[in-house]
């Protein structure tokens, strides 16, 4: 019984690793494409629930209109007192708030209307609860010079919001220019990008419909892919399996560009190879002639890995543990510019076939 459980573990944690390696293989390349607009949008996110979540807007200093009505009345009976004894209404104004940019959040002004009841309001608290009568009158007095006390209120321009609000209406307008340049961004690579690769071949099973020459063992896959210039993110991906069963992946990009402007002029291609069964990912660089004899620009890519020259009907095999893959130029034409002869692709047909070697057959 311990044994069966344990095999089950080792199944199931073998299925998860197959899952995630799988997910990493295909999201890498996403994530080396648009990491930029990635990382913008989670910093919105993570900002947002930082700001509107863990530490939201904490509201201080309301206003006296906030307040409960019988504590409005008592207010209101102290700036009236001081009115009728000095008749300042600037004073009048500052106190009530009256002077603070017009908002829906604080009653006395979104409604004019509030505060004249309120002070009808209070005169009655304080009769009711018998204030003294100069307190009655002081509010009597200020209600009734209400509307030259509004009126008094200088003419300006509308006032500016807080550094916060401003910046924080600055970063909205940042992050809908964004969105704005992101889709625009989407729409014209979509459009400019080549068709997707289709497969050459799309055998039932393995071994069945695929050409090949007396006495080779067929593929289990063959891609054809084509890159021509102007196609800035050409990086095509496929996954080499049998049946349900994912074996592994293989794709070729841009490996690196010379000169500058648009569109890149792509020297070299990267080809590789991912094989499930040991998790590793073996690379090989088809170099333009240019590149492949350039001491600077070899250097330059012989870390990335074995560094072969672009050449029509020629190609190079790249090997893993358990799968092997080989990448054939089958078209090639360069580009003519300011840049050395035979220095960038105008256009290139590459051909990937991918076989499983013996050892992983028998399984």
């Amino acid at each position: 019984m311990s044994k069966q459980l344990k095999n089950l573990g080792d199944d199931l944690l073998a299925g998860g690793f197959t899952l995630f390696a799988q997910f990493m293989v295909k999201a890498q390349p996403i994530w080396d494409k648009y990491k930029i607009w990635i990382s913008i949008a989670l910093g919105v996110a993570i900002g947002l629930v930082i700001g509107w979540g863990l530490f939201p807007v904490e509201w201080e200093n309301a206003t006296a209109g906030h307040l409960y009505a019988d504590y409005q009345a008592y207010y209101l009976a102290a700036v009236a007192e001081d009115y009728i004894e000095t008749g300042d209404k600037q004073m009048v104004v500052k106190r009530l708030g009256l002077d603070l940019p017009k908002s829906s959040h604080i009653p006395w002004l979104a409604k004019k209307t509030t505060l004249d009841n309120d002070l009808k309001r209070a005169i009655t608290n304080a009769e009711t609860y018998k204030l003294s009568t100069n307190k009655i009158i002081a509010l009597q007095r200020m209600a009734q010079d209400m509307p030259n006390i509004r009126a008094s209120i200088e003419k300006a321009t509308t006032p500016k919001g807080s550094p916060l609000q401003v910046l924080g209406t600055l970063f909205l307008i940042l992050v809908l220019v964004l969105g704005v340049v992101a889709a625009i961004w989407f729409l014209v690579i979509n459009k400019r990008r080549a068709p997707e690769p289709e497969e050459a071949f799309e055998p039932t099973e393995y071994g069945a419909a695929i050409e090949v020459e007396p006495g080779v063992e067929p593929p289990v896959k063959s891609f054809t892919t084509t890159y021509v210039m102007g196609d800035d993110f050409f990086d095509p991906s496929f996954s080499i399996e049998i049946g349900p069963d994912f074996l592994g992946e293989c794709g070729i990009g841009i490996s690196e560009t010379i000169g500058a402007g648009d569109p890149k002029k792509v020297t070299a291609f990267e080809a590789w190879l991912f094989d499930k069964s040991d998790i590793r990912t073996e690379t090989t660089v088809l170099a333009s002639e240019y590149a492949f004899n350039e001491p600077d620009l070899r250097a330059k890519l012989e870390p990335k890995g074995d560094v072969q020259q672009l050449a029509a009907g020629q190609g190079a095999a790249i090997e893993t543990s358990a799968l092997r893959i080989e990448v054939r130029v089958k078209e090639l034409e360069y580009a003519q510019g300011n840049l050395p002869q035979h220095s960038f692709v105008q256009k290139v047909t590459f051909e990937l076939r991918a076989w499983v070697k013996a050892t992983q057959n028998a399984i």
